[in-house]
């Protein structure tokens, strides 16, 4: 599974991979992966399968997206990294944290909870499927038939990241779609992994996202022990896009920590 990349810092000694969340990209933590390369460390932005300019594949449970991440950080020689995950990404690093005791150095997990949550959204996924994109002629036309389901205009640009033109000027998603629809009930679960995590985590959401991590703090000290919790206030689900003052403040705190 070919995962793609950019990098910033690459003279940096500290290594930092960030994994994004559903119908996220590598392209949304631009300004963060830049920005904690300025504060010394070697970032790696990636686009995990079926997303960006990664790999398509019919399966896409958290098991698969560890194992990759675990191969991406071996095939480019990635040693006592650590991991920022958010959402899906979160989800992810976790699985990999506990299945691979030792391969993560520190842990950031972004505005998610270790459990299973409702897949509501399914219905985004399956919005966007419905779509006939031959019969668009502007992106404007397309946010214009979104706007019918999605009035925020917050939303409707992040969904609309995903929206590109092809060599014949006919518009795709660069998501599949396809699959992330039949995989739907594996994306909003949390997969049983027996024992705990033995790796210093933080777990940074926002005070007002309607995933409400702090109500699993419970789950969260079973399954990693050592673990502290960063609220941010006035803050969602998009925690580095709506504070990323603050959320830059607390990750290179705890990143810097001994």
């Amino acid at each position: 599974m070919r995962l793609a990349f950019n990098r910033f810092g690459e003279r940096n000694a500290s290594n930092v991979v960030i994994l994004h969340g559903l119908l996220g990209s590598k392209r949304n933590w631009f300004g963060i992966g830049k920005a904690l390369s300025d504060f010394g460390f070697n970032v790696w932005l990636v686009d995990l399968r079926n997303h960006g300019d990664s790999d398509w594949n019919d399966k896409h449970t958290y098991f698969d997206l560890a194992e990759d991440v675990k191969k991406f950080l071996e095939e480019h020689k990635i040693v006592s990294s650590s991991i920022i995950g958010h959402s899906m990404g979160g989800k992810s690093a976790m699985v990999l944290d506990k299945l691979h005791q030792g391969l993560v150095s520190k842990l950031v997990v972004v505005d998610i909870a270790p459990v299973t949550y409702p897949p509501n959204f399914e219905n985004y996924l399956k919005v966007l499927s419905s779509l006939d994109l031959s019969s668009f002629k502007s992106r404007s036309e397309v946010d214009s038939k979104l706007f019918t389901n999605f009035k925020e205009i917050s939303f409707r640009s992040f969904l609309m990241q995903n929206l590109k033109l092809n060599d014949k000027k006919s518009f795709y998603w660069r998501v599949n779609l396809k699959s992330l629809i039949t995989n739907a009930v594996s994306i909003s679960e949390f997969p049983l992994v027996i024992g705990a995590s033995n790796t210093d985590t933080l777990f940074l959401y926002g005070d007002s996202s309607e995933y409400r991590v702090a109500d699993h703090k419970n789950i969260i000290k079973e399954n990693f022990p050592l673990s502290d919790f960063a609220p941010v206030a006035k803050a969602g689900h998009w925690v580095h896009v709506e504070q990323p003052k603050k959320f830059l403040e607390i990750v290179t705190k705890f990143l810097k920590t001994d």
